[in-house]
C-alpha cells in the first residue's frame, strides 16, 4: 500500500529532495579525505593547467578543485593533465586524450 502525502506537504518534500544533493556535495567537499590529495605526478602534470585556468585559487582548496573540474568539463585541460588524472583513477578513462 503506497502512502499519499497531503497536498500541503508536497512542496516541502520536493524542496527538501532538490536541496539534498547540494548538501551532500558540500559535505563531501568539506570533509578531509585521502582521495582529495593528489599525487605528485598529477600535481606536476596539471601545474600549467592550474596556472592557466585557475591561478586565483589557493592550492588544495575546494574552490581550486571546482575550477579545475569546470576547465575539464569545458575540454580545456591539457592531454598530459587529463592522462595523469585518468592514471590516478580520478577521471574516467573515457575522457583520456589521445
Amino acid at each position: 500500500m503506497s502512502k499519499v502525502l497531503p497536498t500541503s506537504l508536497k512542496p516541502a518534500v520536493f524542496r527538501a529532495a532538490s536541496v539534498l544533493p547540494a548538501v551532500v556535495a558540500a559535505l563531501a567537499l568539506a570533509m578531509p579525505s585521502e582521495a582529495a590529495a593528489y599525487s605528485k605526478k598529477v600535481e606536476n602534470a596539471c601545474r600549467a593547467d592550474y596556472k592557466t585556468h585557475c591561478p586565483a585559487y589557493k592550492e588544495g582548496s575546494s574552490a581550486l578543485r571546482n575550477c579545475m573540474s569546470l576547465a575539464g568539463r569545458r575540454g580545456n585541460l591539457s592531454k598530459r593533465c587529463v592522462n595523469a588524472l585518468t592514471d590516478a583513477g580520478l577521471v574516467p578513462r573515457k575522457y583520456r586524450k589521445r
